[in-house]
C-alpha cells in the first residue's frame, strides 16, 4: 500500500492546476483522527486503534490504554486489539471476530455500544476447512445475518458517538460475465474520516512512519454484478468501487468497498454497563499474509497532527500536504 513520492507530487499537482475552488468542504470531518501505521498484516486492529484513541481523547479516555507517552499508548492500544480480535502479524484478522473483538474491547474499558457490520454476508462462502476451527463456535454466537451496505450509512459518520472502519477487497472484472473475482485472498481495512457522496476521506495504515496515511478516494455505486466467492455468488449492487489516490493496488485488478462496521459510543458513564450484541459478523480475512502483503513492516507510527479543524476545507488540507510536510 505505498506510494513514492515521486507518484504522489504528481498527482497532488494535477490537483493544483484543476483549482481548488473546484474541490467540496467536508461536512463534518472528525478532526484530530489519528493516522497510526500498521505492522505488518495489523490493518483492521490499527484502524480501530485510529477509531478507539479518537473516541478515547472524545469523553472515552479509559479506551487508551496507559503508556509512558501517548505515542506509546496508542501503540499499546492497538497491540490490546490485536487480542481482542485475534489478529496475527502473519495472518491478519479473521473478519467474523471484529464485531466481537471490538465490542468485547470497549465493554472491558468499562463503556457500553453498538458494534454493527453491513455488507456481504462471507458466512455465505464455502471455504475448506483443513483443520478444526476452534474459534470459530465462539464467534457463531455472536454472529448475526448482516444488513445491506447503503452509502448514506456513512453519513452517520457526522454524529461524534460513531465512528466507522471500511472493509475493502482487491478484485479482477470480468465485463462480458459483469462478474468480480478476488485478485488476492485477503482484505485491507482503513478509518473513514470524513463520508461526503462523491468523496470519502480515510486514513489507510498502510503507510511507513514519515509517511501519511491520508487519501482521497471518489466512490461509484454498483447497480448489479456479482463477486465470485467458494460456493457462493454475492450479488454486489448497493456496494462501492473506489478510485482516486493510489492504493497499490495489484495489476489490472480494483477496489471494492464490501461492507463496513460502525461503533456506536453510549455516553452512559456507568462502568457496570454492558455492550450490546453486536451484528452481522463477516467472515474471511482481513490483512492476511497473502492478501495485503503490500504493507510495511514497520513500528507502528505515531498519530499525525491534527490536520484540519471542523471547519477546514479540502483546499486546507491539500495546502497542508503540500507545503507542511
Amino acid at each position: 500500500m505505498l506510494i513514492s513520492g515521486r507518484l504522489i507530487g504528481g498527482i497532488l499537482l494535477g490537483l493544483c492546476l484543476a483549482g481548488f475552488p473546484a474541490l467540496p468542504a467536508p461536512a463534518a470531518e472528525k478532526a484530530g483522527m489519528p493516522d497510526l501505521g500498521q505492522e505488518e498484516q495489523t490493518c483492521l486492529p490499527t484502524s480501530t486503534a485510529n477509531v478507539i484513541v479518537w473516541f478515547g481523547t472524545h469523553g472515552y479516555p479509559k479506551l487508551i490504554v496507559k503508556g509512558d507517552s501517548a505515542d506509546d499508548g496508542y501503540i499499546h492500544t492497538v497491540h490490546a486489539l490485536m487480542t481482542a480480535t485475534n489478529a496475527s502479524y502473519q495472518l491478519g484478522t479473521r473478519t467474523d471476530a471484529i464485531t466481537y473483538g471490538i465490542g468485547k474491547y470497549i465493554r472491558d474499558a468499562g463503556y457500553s455500544c453498538d458494534v454493527e457490520y453491513r455488507g456481504l454476508d462471507w458466512s455465505m462462502a464455502k471455504y475448506p476447512q483443513i483443520v478444526k476451527d476452534e474459534d470459530g463456535d465462539k464467534y457463531k454466537q455472536d454472529f448475526k445475518t448482516p444488513s445491506p451496505f447503503t452509502q448514506d450509512w456513512l453519513e452517520q459518520n457526522d454524529d461524534p458517538e460513531k465512528g466507522f472502519l471500511l472493509l475493502l477487497a482487491y478484485c479482477k472484472f470480468d465485463r462480458e460475465s459483469n462478474t468480480f473475482t478476488d485478485a488476492i485472498n485477503a482484505g485491507h481495512a482503513v478509518t473513514l474520516v470524513n463520508a461526503e457522496p462523491d468523496m470519502i476521506l480515510i486514513h489507510d495504515p498502510a503507510h511507513y512512519n514519515d509517511e501519511s496515511g491520508r487519501k482521497i478516494l471518489t466512490p461509484e455505486l454498483l447497480t448489479g454484478g456479482t463477486l465470485q466467492l467458494p460456493g457462493y455468488n454475492a450479488p454486489v449492487s448497493g456496494l462501492l468501487l473506489l478510485s482516486g489516490t493510489l492504493m497499490d493496488t495489484p495489476d489490472d485488478s480494483v477496489i471494492m468497498l464490501t461492507g463496513a462496521v460502525c461503533v456506536t459510543m453510549h455516553p452512559d458513564k456507568d462502568d457496570t454497563s454492558i455492550v450490546k450484541g453486536s451484528a452481522g459478523s463477516p467472515n474471511g480475512t482481513i490483512g492476511g499474509a497473502t492478501g495485503n502483503s503490500h504493507a510495511p513492516s514497520s513500528t507502528p507510527a505515531t498519530p499525525s497532527t491534527p490536520a484540519s479543524s471542523p471547519n477546514s476545507t479540502w483546499a486546507t488540507w491539500l495546502f497542508d500536504l503540500l507545503f507542511k510536510k
